[in-house]
């Protein structure tokens, strides 16, 4: 596999991203962009420890932070459609509703999407039911929040992850922190993308003899009214990326394809961040693309978004305000 070098002039920021308790950004996991409007782009990144996602603007080289959204609050809501899981395995026990743990953001006219991790926490194994949601921001032409009820929540692709063939057994398990090949291997998203009618979930574990996994599951269903939990079982894609490899983030390419950041699927430090080529379906051909270099030393590449044929932005977590890096498609 090639390696891949950032492309210049670099990106600047004009002011701080926003991070948790009004500290800097440094836990970038994920970034979506509309299609460009006047020469700029409204797009929307996520950090990690916030309760809520982030407007960018991008215009040329420079990047200009905008307006937070808060999407879980400050606890469980009753307009959150379908019911909260029913299964829990994190030895932890039950952790407090605080941050979304949002790793992952996918734009399909007229949404935003963001994911929480819907996994146990790392450090202390704990089950947190606000990483275990899924919200939508509507918004109008220009990349604004459209009214008091532009935001909208789900637990049902926790239901989806519970269905799903394959993974459902690592479903609220610990997660592994070393090889990612071992027990427990538990699971949690990273990765998310939308074709407008398909949310592909992309998971960082589990992963097994040389394979990661997509969880493909209906838009409309997730989002459906009412508080019915999801039935039908979802499609799962496996990809072979490599031993001890898992996804960090996900995105539409323009040919319909997807494009696939992958990583350690946890602490190794001998898998590299690479990018791939799939096919949105089970079976589909994976094209390896290369390697990421580049970055700053300890970055983590964990947010992807297509900004043209050819043209792709990569932020990384880790570092001050993502860190991000222009890569050139082969």
């Amino acid at each position: 596999m090639r390696d891949l070098v950032p492309v210049d002039p670099p990106y600047t920021m004009t002011s701080g991203l926003s991070g948790k308790n009004g500290k800097p950004a440094k836990d970038i996991s994920g970034i979506a962009c509309m299609p460009p409007k006047d020469g700029k782009r409204r797009c929307l990144v996520v950090n990690d420890e916030n309760t809520g996602a982030q407007f960018i603007t991008i215009d040329g080289h420079t990047i200009t932070p905008g307006a937070d959204i808060d999407l879980v609050g400050g606890g469980p809501s009753p307009n959150t459609l379908g019911t909260p899981p029913s299964r829990n395995g994190c030895t932890g026990g039950e952790g407090k509703f605080d941050d979304l743990d949002g790793e992952g953001v996918a734009y399909a006219a007229p949404y935003f999407y963001v994911v929480g991790s819907h996994g146990c926490s790392r450090g202390k194994a704990k089950f947190k039911l606000s990483t275990f949601v899924l919200a939508r921001i509507r918004v109008d032409a220009n990349g604004e929040p459209a009214g008091p009820g532009a935001v909208e929540t789900t637990y049902r692709l926790g239901d989806a992850l519970g269905l799903a063939e394959t993974v459902s057994a690592y479903y609220t398990q610990d997660l592994q922190t070393d090889d990612g090949d071992a027990t427990p291997n538990g699971l949690n998203i990273e990765g998310v993308a939308v074709d407008g009618t398909r949310l592909f979930a992309g998971l960082r574990a589990p992963s097994h003899d040389g394979k990661t996994f997509i969880v493909e599951a209906d838009v409309g269903a997730l989002f459906a009214q009412g508080h019915e939990p999801l039935k039908a079982a979802p499609q799962v894609i496996p990809l072979a990326v490599g031993r001890g490899a898992g996804i960090r983030d996900l995105a539409i390419l323009p040919d319909g394809r997807l494009l696939v950041l992958t990583g350690p699927a946890q602490g190794q430090t001998d898998v590299p961040y690479s990018l791939f080529a799939a096919g949105a379906s089970v079976n589909a051909k994976l094209e390896p693309i290369g390697r990421l270099t580049g970055a700053e030393k300890g970055a983590k590449a964990e947010g992807v978004a297509v900004l043209g044929d050819k043209r792709i932005l990569v932020m990384f977590d880790s570092i001050k305000d993502g860190g991000p890096l222009e890569y050139t498609l082969p």
